[in-house]
């Protein structure tokens, strides 16, 4: 199998720990909760697409310990922005419960990871991104369904959450880069293959980051 070593994983993770700077910077700054579940989520945006870069075959390859790494933090990850958009919209007490979920089921899918083989006996591709997909769907259920609950509930709560900001206050349209940026990691292989896709949802859920900054100081003025 010839491959190519697939660098679109370093970009994304560039972008994430710049993102998870900024985050941190306002989380000190003003700390609210919603800010800490979104520098935690994009801590782990940077590290899982740091771990997908160390895959390709001709860096580090797969292992167990960069795709155990790789597949907690992708899913968790999404857990983590759902209790963030939470905490931003609605009281915090349901939050609280959300964010108690988020941390079991994370915390019962890295101990799935650890007592679970890694898949062997797989045929690859030759493309990262596809590889990678192959491997997550070899795992037995029993570690799949964490991940399958975490990442799509998450996605949910956050693809309505952001909509939900939009709706009641049409000023604040950067919420509309959430809405838009969530959805393309589960479109999965399609439009710009699953990495390409990565890249794409965090480069919106950064300019509305940045839309979102410019609206407070707006407001403040």
């Amino acid at each position: 199998m010839n491959y190519k070593i697939n660098i679109i994983p370093l970009f994304t993770s560039i972008i994430s720990f710049v993102f998870t700077a900024l985050l941190l910077r306002q989380l000190i700054q003003r700390r609210k909760i919603h800010q800490l579940m979104w520098t935690i989520a994009l801590l782990f945006y940077g590290i899982s697409t740091l771990m997908e870069l160390l895959m390709n075959p001709d860096i580090l390859g797969f292992n167990v310990g960069l795709f155990s790494v790789f597949y907690l933090t992708a899913t968790s990850l999404v857990g983590f922005l759902g209790a963030g958009q939470l905490y931003l919209v609605i009281r915090h007490k349901v939050s609280h419960i959300f964010f108690g979920f988020v941390a079991i089921f994370s915390l019962l899918l890295m101990i799935s990871l650890i007592f679970t083989p890694f898949p062997t006996g797989l045929s690859f591709t030759g493309d990262l991104g596809e590889d990678i997909r192959v491997i997550s769907e070899a795992y037995p259920l029993s570690v799949r369904i964490y991940a399958i609950v975490l990442a799509s509930v998450g996605g949910i709560v956050l693809l309505f959450g952001s909509l939900y900001s939009f709706i009641r206050d049409r000023s604040r349209y950067y919420a509309l880069f959430f809405t838009i940026g969530v959805i393309f990691p589960l479109l999965r292989s399609r439009p710009f293959g699953f990495l390409g896709n990565e890249l794409v949802a965090v480069i919106l859920f950064f300019i509305g980051y940045i839309l979102s900054i410019l609206y407070i100081n707006k407001q403040n003025k």
